[in-house]
């Protein structure tokens, strides 16, 4: 009876010897189709988003092109619009140009008829000049109220800022002697009232 029990223990182990080559072969089979697949499906995903970025390639390119038909179609046109531009610059400078010119020849005109204008009785000029907008005006007069009349009718013309006035000394006969500056403006501003006295 021994005998017989350890031959069956003997036929056992050759038997589970004998299968366990096939079981280990079926494991590594299933990994292998399991990395195959994550292979395929990787593959698949790399071709989708290569389709994908192609189709979006195609897409621009296309509307680069329709763009660059209408850009090439509108090109005489923007040509046309942006030489009329610059004419239009060039007349515009043109017009300022003898804007400023018929003002520099009106200025002097303009200066001589308001300080005419502003003269009040008594009081005479001895010299006049303009250098820029800044006029100088140097005379006498009888009296001093004389002077400051002539000063507020400078003020009160709109072509004229506040006048100032530098020096002003009476000598011994009784004359008084001015020396006073003030701004000139192209641009009237709005005129103010003047003093009583003035020349007609």
């Amino acid at each position: 009876m021994p005998m017989i029990k350890i031959n069956l223990m003997v036929e056992a182990r050759a038997e589970r010897a004998a299968r366990a080559p096939l079981i280990s072969f079926g494991a590594a089979k299933v990994n292998n189709y399991i990395l195959l697949g994550l292979i395929v499906l990787g593959l698949a995903f790399v071709g989708l988003r290569y389709w994908k970025l192609s189709s979006t390639l195609a897409s621009i390119k296309a509307e680069i092109v329709v763009n660059q038909r209408e850009y090439d179609r509108l090109k005489p046109i923007i040509a046309e619009v942006e030489a009329f531009k610059k004419k239009n610059a060039e007349l515009k400078h043109k017009i300022e140009v003898i804007e400023q010119l018929k003002q520099n020849q009106y200025g002097p005109v303009r200066v001589m008829d308001e300080v005419s204008k502003a003269l009040p009785d008594l009081l005479w000029l001895t010299n006049m000049g303009l250098t820029g907008n800044v006029l100088s005006l140097q005379g006498q007069a009888l009296n001093e109220n004389a002077v400051a009349n002539f000063i507020s009718n400078l003020a009160a013309s709109p072509f004229f800022a506040e006048p100032s006035l530098k020096i002003m000394s009476q000598d011994d006969r009784g004359v008084f002697t001015f020396d006073l500056s003030c701004t000139f403006t192209q641009t009237p501003r709005e005129a103010a009232p003047a003093v009583s006295g003035q020349r007609s």
